[in-house]
């Protein structure tokens, strides 16, 4: 069997990747509490609950509140500190989260917290889905902002600052949120999720990250015309960002430099040069100076700036990176501050991204890295 060189193998990935991707653009036209000292020797702790207020509030009354389970970050963070709301997918509950996504390593390293809320039935009203809350209509958007205003009662949170994070039917209802009262968040990020409400028209503009698998069958990127599993019609991925980019005044990224390929840290990424044959004499030319985070790098293609803000990610330490391309990401400049990005992962199905292996991706890192600099139009009322 013949052996095909390694800046070989990394082009025909390259190919591979933005093969995959362009038939895809062209057919869519239109979804435990831990403390510790900052960056390590973390000392585990009882999961911190919220007081009860005096009133009671809107989240108290609501009768699905205590305990709740939230993680902190590290004593002497500057306050006011920023908050995710992490969002369980289907038939998972709060404690799901923790396992994989590694927010609480992320609130320990970026100094921000993180609460776990659970839904009804292991299920999310996100619109036309899914399961037990969809069937009984609950009203998961307005517990949320109930939850929210509760948490800003009783811990230094920064109102401007609140972002949620999704997978699955998580995501969807982060989308369903920011449709709704996206001017009181700072920015949502979905994982493997899609638009199910019809009517979406935010207040004001946001910061939207889309991670998704081309190989997902659950959700798929290019929609469905029906789920006999979710009992519903998926949205494809395109249309349900439709909404964020018209509100933040983002054209769609068709641009040289608006498609670029990135590694697993979310950063571009561009194959090596081969090597080329000196003629007697010749020196060597000096090798390149390592592009600094942020700093545009050379990618497949026109040469052109790729967008800014690609710094590596400031969450929890990645996994090593991979050699090859991983992501395929899509983002145009937007006239607004605020911005929409996608990472589509080609060979990746439904789910979370892995952490380690070959296309290993540091989802909440890269994730934090768009978030961290949003913030919201108004903040939340209080309830």
């Amino acid at each position: 069997m013949a052996i095909v060189p390694a800046v070989r193998r990394r082009r025909v990935t390259a190919v591979w990747l933005l093969t995959f991707l362009l038939p895809a653009l062209l057919t869519v036209t239109s979804c435990s509490g831990l403390s510790g000292t900052r960056r390590g020797n973390v000392v585990p702790g009882a999961t911190p609950t919220a007081p009860p207020t005096t009133g009671p509030d809107a989240f108290e009354q609501s009768g699905r509140g205590m305990p709740i389970r939230i993680t902190l970050p590290p004593p002497g963070t500057p306050r006011p500190y920023p908050l995710i709301v992490a969002l369980h997918s289907l038939h998972y509950d709060g404690t799901d989260p923790k396992a994989h996504w590694d927010l609480d390593g992320l609130a320990r390293a970026a100094g921000l917290a993180v609460v776990y809320p659970d839904g009804i039935g292991k299920a999310w009203n996100a619109g036309t889905c899914c399961d037990t809350a969809k069937i009984n209509s609950m009203d998961d958007v307005g517990w949320l902002r109930a939850l929210i205003a509760h948490l800003s009662e009783n811990y230094p949170i920064d109102r401007t600052r609140v972002s949620l994070i999704g997978l699955s039917n998580g995501g969807m209802l982060a989308y369903r949120y920011a449709c709704e009262h996206g001017d009181e968040l700072a920015g949502i990020a979905v994982v493997a999720a899609s638009r199910q409400v019809a009517q979406c028209q935010p207040a004001a503009p946001l910061t939207v990250v889309v991670v998704h698998g081309g190989a997902d069958g659950h959700v798929p990127y290019l929609g469905s015309q029906w789920s006999p599993v979710l009992q519903t019609a998926i949205t494809p991925v395109e249309e349900s960002m439709a909404p964020f980019r018209a509100v933040d005044h983002c054209p769609l990224p068709s641009q040289p430099g608006d498609t670029i390929l990135t590694d697993s840290t979310g950063v571009p990424w561009h194959a090596e040069a081969p090597p080329t044959a000196l003629s007697a004499g010749q020196q060597p030319a000096p090798a390149a100076s390592t592009p600094q985070p942020g700093a545009p790098t050379p990618v497949p293609g026109p040469s052109t700036p790729v967008p800014d803000g690609l710094a590596a990610p400031a969450g929890p330490p990645a996994a090593p990176v991979t050699t090859g391309p991983v992501a395929v990401r899509r983002e145009a400049r937007c006239a607004s501050s605020a911005r929409v990005v996608q990472f589509l992962m080609p060979s990746m199905g439904h789910g979370w991204p892995p952490a380690a292996g070959p296309n290993s991706f540091a989802t909440s890192g890269v994730i934090w890295n768009l978030l961290a600099p949003a913030r919201s139009a108004h903040p939340g009322p209080r309830m």
